[in-house]
């Protein structure tokens, strides 16, 4: 199963990509998280090209394909993949189709997680990130290190609010062409609406499961 997660930066995509990986043995692809590697090796080809990721702009359609088609190749053998910040223009929606039709795939479910400013502001200045394990936590939890793994918890340099209002805004500008791209698309398109900043992750991930069990999708 190829699951397509739309969203925001800060909806909890990539939350909820590693909660239904682990329950469905499927792998998350983030770009967030290629991209990450990529600014961190200032030697790779891309490393200039992704700069503007910490301006909170949007990297190139050709750009982003490149990166997630690399990946995709050496994930040919997976069961499943949750695809996290990836499309985001109807370009890249189009794009991914050629790339797993290649592959005999397509995209079977998309979650849309529509999430109000608000919860995106609360969620993204409070988020810490695990710099081992990569586990998302919130500062009101508490913590000062992962209780997993014990990695030292580290603010995001894009989680600012200036940086988040912008994203959000280009967010919706951008997204609404893919949206709709899915909405005629034949897959199963669920849309999960959040204006409640204190609904759990445990919360969003057994109303997700439950959509995908009406649709039997998962027993």
């Amino acid at each position: 199963m190829n699951i397509v997660l739309l969203g925001p930066p800060g909806s909890g995509k990539g939350t909820q990509g590693q909660l239904l990986a682990q329950t469905f043995g499927l792998v998350q692809l983030s770009t967030g998280d290629l991209f990450r590697q990529i600014l961190q090796d200032p030697s790779h080809p891309l490393y200039d090209s992704l700069q503007v990721i910490k301006e909170g702009k949007l990297v190139s359609d050709e750009i982003v394909n490149a990166v997630v088609e690399d990946a995709l190749i050496k994930l040919k053998d997976a069961k499943g993949v949750i695809f996290d910040g990836f499309p985001r223009t109807v370009a890249q929606a189009e794009a991914l189709d050629r790339m797993l039709n290649s592959m005999g795939k397509k995209v079977e479910v998309v979650l849309d997680f529509d999430v109000t400013k608000d919860v995106l502001l609360h969620r993204l200045l409070g988020r810490r990130v695990c710099s081992s394990c990569k586990r998302v936590f919130h500062i009101k939890q508490g913590y000062t290190e992962c209780p997993e793994c014990q990695g030292q918890l580290t603010i995001r340099e894009d989680d600012n609010e200036e940086v988040i209002i912008k994203r959000f805004g280009e967010y919706n500008q951008k997204s609404a062409g893919v949206k709709e791209y899915y909405l005629n698309a034949d897959c199963a398109y669920i849309r999960l609406f959040v204006n409640d900043p204190d609904i759990s992750a445990e919360e969003v991930n057994k109303w997700i499961i439950q959509e995908l069990s009406k649709r039997g999708l998962v027993q």
